[in-house]
């Protein structure tokens, strides 16, 4: 059958079936299927690849790449949805509103559980310094140990959650003497200013906002360094081996930014600051804390492994999978692209 017959076919099929076609077009195998069609089956994208970016200082090297026309010079059209944390970039993979999303990893385990339909194609950024916990003055809080017996806003099953834990356990306090408020992130400044909260533990620019917001009224507990937050490139399971290719180039984009950001950090900042509308005084704040590398390393999986364990212990892991992070893991874009930046078995 020629390729003009088939999109003839798929048209008319459209027409005819439009009510159940439109409602799982929201689906990954009607996605995929329009993708191969209209690509000949050639493994290259017909359409824009629609990236979930998390809007964060975390997703640098997509604005960047987007910014200076790395993607393009790909050959890749992309659509970049800013979402608000990692964990709502994810459930648009999952839900088949995105192709890719910027995620953190302790998204990437707690949704382990019940789903195996996405993979980590690369960590961009790391972090010890992203999340912050921030106390209100008037609740008499100005370390870590009387932190015992307060409330606490964090955001349920991310990064947020489980960095207060690891502070709590480093600084010798019983997570259970203390009460977890969940909210939303975007939540959080709001709940410490009324004194919902005692404290939050949220990432930036959250926590940057928190301290604007309240000045003398907020202070910053000292940081312990207990958890290396690693952001990363999800891809749905049914691009992986289908369309590796478009999945190189993206990473190839993003590895270009990155080496912009190393070498030009004056314009990088810029953008930050640009695109995510920030004060220059908070740019030169979270930048050091910042490290912006492309690779694949054991580090990932330790990690993962140690949070599925306390997902596990905290009645987090609700889903029937068992979940084996190897398996979440597709290297081989990466290897094509920077094959000295991959240190995990294939």
């Amino acid at each position: 059958m020629g390729r003009r017959t088939m999109k003839s076919d798929m048209f008319l099929l459209t027409c005819h079936y439009a009510p159940r076609l439109f409602s799982a077009a929201r689906r990954w195998g009607l996605r995929l299927g329009l993708l191969m069609v209209m690509a000949g089956g050639s493994g290259a994208w017909a359409e824009p690849m629609k990236l979930a970016v998390s809007r964060t200082p975390l997703s640098l090297p997509l604005y960047v790449a987007q910014h200076n026309g790395y993607f393009g010079a790909e050959g890749l059209e992309i659509k970049l949805n800013e979402c608000l944390g990692g964990h709502r970039c994810l459930r648009q993979v999952l839900d088949g509103q995105a192709d890719v999303a910027t995620v953190g990893d302790l998204p990437v385990v707690m949704n382990s559980f019940s789903s195996s339909d996405y993979a980590v194609i690369g960590t961009f950024t790391k972090s010890s310094d992203d999340i912050k916990l921030i106390t209100r003055a008037q609740a008499g809080i100005k370390t870590p140990a009387q932190l015992d017996g307060k409330r606490i806003g964090a955001i349920k099953g991310t990064a947020s959650e489980y960095f207060l834990e690891l502070y709590l356990l480093s600084a010798g306090l019983d997570p259970q003497t203390l009460t977890v408020v969940h909210l939303q992130p975007e939540d959080l400044v709001q709940a410490l200013q009324s004194g919902k909260v005692d404290a939050i533990s949220v990432w930036q620019p959250y926590g940057y906002l928190a301290l604007k917001a309240m000045g003398a009224g907020a202070t910053v507990l000292p940081s312990n360094n207990a958890y290396v937050q690693t952001f990363n490139l999800v891809s749905h399971r049914k691009l992986v081996g289908t369309l590796d290719d478009a999945l190189s180039k993206l990473l190839r984009a993003v590895e270009r930014a990155e080496r912009f950001i190393h070498e030009h950090p004056a314009e990088a900042k810029e953008i930050m600051k640009q695109r995510l509308a920030l004060e220059q005084d908070f740019v030169d704040t979270v930048w050091p804390g910042l490290r912006y590398r492309l690779g694949l390393d054991q580090a990932l999986l330790v990690t993962m492994e140690g949070e599925a364990r306390w997902a596990r212990r905290e009645g987090h892991a609700t889903g029937p999978l068992k979940p084996n992070f190897l398996q979440l893991v597709h290297s081989a874009p990466l290897r094509s692209v920077k094959p000295d930046a991959v240190a995990i078995p294939r």
